[in-house]
C-alpha cells in the first residue's frame, strides 16, 4: 500500500508519485490485487495460552504506547497486538523517527501480557 512504502526509508513523495505514473503508464494503480489479510493467527514460534493468544486480537490502542510509537504504528499498519507481535525490532526501528526508546517500551508494554517481537 501507499502507506507501506512511505514507510521505508528513503522513500518519499516523490518516489511514491514515480511509482504512480509508471503503473498508470501501463493501465494499473498500486494495490490493485489486494488480498484480504487472514484473521490474527499465532505465530509459529508461539506457543501461547487461550487467554494471551486472545490478546492478539485485541486493538494496539490498548497497550497505550506514546504518540511517537503509535504513529509508527500507524505507518506499517499496525491494527491489532497480533500484528505487532509478528514483526522484529529492526523491522521496527526501519520506522521514521522510531528508535531504541520507543523499542524498549514497545517491549515492555509486550511484555506485561507476557507477549514479545518476533525472534525474541
Amino acid at each position: 500500500t501507499e502507506q507501506e512504502l512511505l514507510a521505508q526509508k528513503n522513500f518519499g513523495e516523490t518516489s511514491l508519485e514515480e511509482i504512480r505514473d509508471m503503473l498508470a503508464s501501463k493501465g494499473l494503480q498500486l494495490g490493485q490485487q489486494v488480498f484480504a489479510r487472514p484473521a490474527a493467527e499465532v505465530p509459529h514460534d508461539l506457543d501461547l495460552p487461550p487467554e494471551q493468544a486472545a490478546l492478539l486480537d485485541r486493538p494496539i490502542s490498548e497497550l497505550n504506547l506514546s504518540v511517537r510509537a503509535r504513529k509508527c504504528m500507524t505507518r506499517l499498519n499496525i491494527t491489532t497486538i497480533g500484528d505487532l507481535v509478528r514483526k522484529t525490532g529492526d523491522a521496527l526501528l526501519e520506522c521514521k523517527n522510531f528508535g531504541v526508546t520507543s523499542l524498549n517500551e514497545v517491549r515492555q508494554k509486550l511484555a506485561e501480557h507476557g507477549l514479545k517481537l518476533r525472534g525474541e
